[in-house]
């Protein structure tokens, strides 16, 4: 077994580049962790899809392991019963160095089930938790006792005042599908203004 020797990594119930990590992240410092070179295929299915691998394939005392296919590295953490529970990328040049070495790594035949597809969207962290932020403020508005905050925000968007605050609302949710960041800056703009 081929094991690799401190290590940073930052797991997450989604696959984040490393350059999408936060500073909130729980990071971790990892003192030897296994690796394991698996095929390509293989690598792929287990970072698109939900799966509980074989703990007969890998080191039962491990929870944490590294893979790669010898283009990237992955860690991943798993459960008492093998499922993938949360995926980590790896800074760059931790993973440059593993990748240097690949040819060393002994391929395995990994076996695991497929449970499910992963949620994985094709947009950024940052835009992500713009986005959730953005949904989670419009679904708790109440057009009637908060109409004069939407039609605050309306005039600060267009420039235009209107008075009818379901055509406002409306304008508001199609913009969030349409223009992300005017309404995100436009929302943290309003909320400073109204805590003055």
């Amino acid at each position: 077994m081929d094991y690799i020797y401190d290590i940073i990594l930052n797991f997450q119930e989604k696959y984040y580049d490393f350059y999408e990590w936060r500073p909130s992240d729980k990071i971790i410092n990892i003192k030897k962790i296994p690796i394991y070179k698996i095929s390509t295929s293989d690598y792929l299915n287990i970072k698109k899809y939900l799966v509980i691998i074989d703990r007969n394939t890998l080191s039962k005392q491990s929870k944490t392991i590294l893979l790669t296919n010898g283009i990237e590295v992955m860690g991943i953490l798993l459960d008492n019963y093998g499922k993938v529970i949360k995926l980590s990328s790896l800074l760059f040049d931790e993973s440059d160095e593993i990748l240097e070495d690949k040819d060393n790594i002994k391929l395995i035949n990994i076996k695991y089930r497929i449970l499910k597809k992963r949620n994985l969207k094709l947009i950024s962290r940052h835009n992500l938790e713009r986005q959730n932020y953005i949904n989670n403020y419009l679904k708790n508005i109440n057009i009637t006792k908060d109409e004069y905050l939407i039609k605050y925000l309306y005039y600060d968007i267009y420039g235009i005042e209107e008075n009818d605050p379901n055509k406002v609302y409306n304008q508001l949710l199609l913009l969030s599908k349409e223009n992300l960041n005017l309404l995100y800056s436009s929302i943290q703009k309003v909320n400073l203004e109204l805590k003055k």
